[in-house]
């Protein structure tokens, strides 16, 4: 019994032993020794810059681990901007490159249809709200030339960023250290209408413009806010959008259409309903 049972071991010995010789280690041979073609950097790119023949080359190297989302051809990277910056011999992988030009601003790379970024000069400390503003804040701004005065295209809009005299961005919520001296603000980027910028234009180029802070880190108030504005300038601008009420008429239009449409659909099943009430019986 005992001979047997050696006798099965040594056997089974004897397979495992194949399999590993003759399946597993060709298998691990064949990746690590395989070879592919990746795109790598030659010389640095910064963060914003776009991939070229010049900056970038195919090269083979060996294919085992090799990470899923490498770039493998130069043309399904070339005029692609990177997202960070790239040192020489780094692997290009497709999540660290965009088709959209890259800003330091996240802000301008997605502008609202129907919307346009500008900026308006700080010519004195009082007037950029000293050197308080920040990001997302929602601002009235006014206008002084002889006399101050309120203007209602610009109740209400909304800063997108701020930024110094050498036009780097202004980041008045981190505290300074004791070596690190703060930065003035030079200019304010707003999101405007067409409409709006064209009345910030005129003002930056006649007289001073002052802005107030309205509301900060309160998205449900900076949102009604911005509607409240929007709702201005259509009455201003596109009167005849609205409805006597002061809606949007396009919008009650449409929704009168779909009541319309959805009360001239018949009721089958009640057309069925008066049709088997109407048959004799037999």
């Amino acid at each position: 019994m005992k001979l047997n049972n050696r006798f099965i071991f040594g056997i089974l010995s004897l397979v495992l032993s194949a399999i590993i010789a003759f399946v597993a280690l060709p298998t691990i041979a064949r990746q690590t020794n395989g070879k592919a073609e990746i795109v790598r950097i030659t010389q640095p790119v910064l963060k914003g810059e776009q991939i070229t023949s010049e900056n970038a080359e195919v090269v083979e190297v060996g294919g085992y681990n090799l990470p899923s989302n490498v770039a493998h051809s130069l043309s399904d990277v070339e005029g692609l901007y990177v997202k960070a910056d790239l040192s020489e011999g780094d692997y290009i992988l497709t999540s660290k490159v965009s088709a959209v030009p890259i800003s330091s601003d996240i802000a301008l790379n997605d502008i609202p249809s129907g919307k346009v970024a500008i900026s308006l000069t700080v010519k004195t400390l009082a007037s950029g709200l000293s050197d308080k503003l920040q990001q997302n804040d929602i601002v009235r701004i006014y206008h002084f030339l002889e006399t101050a005065e309120e203007v209602p295209e610009l109740r209400f809009v909304k800063v997108l960023s701020v930024t110094d005299s050498d036009g780097v961005n202004v980041d008045n919520t981190k505290e300074l250290t004791e070596d690190e001296e703060k930065q003035q603000s030079a200019t304010i980027t707003v999101l405007a209408t067409p409409e709006q910028a064209r009345i910030i234009t005129e003002m930056e180029n006649d007289g001073v413009v002052h802005v107030a802070l309205i509301s900060r880190n309160n998205s449900k108030l900076a949102e009604d806010l911005l509607a409240e504005q929007d709702k201005t300038l259509q009455e201003m601008y596109f009167p005849e959008t609205l409805t006597e009420d002061g809606e949007n008429a396009v919008s009650e239009e449409t929704a009168e259409a779909g009541d319309s449409t959805s009360a001239e659909i018949p009721d089958e099943g009640a057309e069925s309903a008066h049709a088997s009430d109407s048959q004799p019986v037999a």
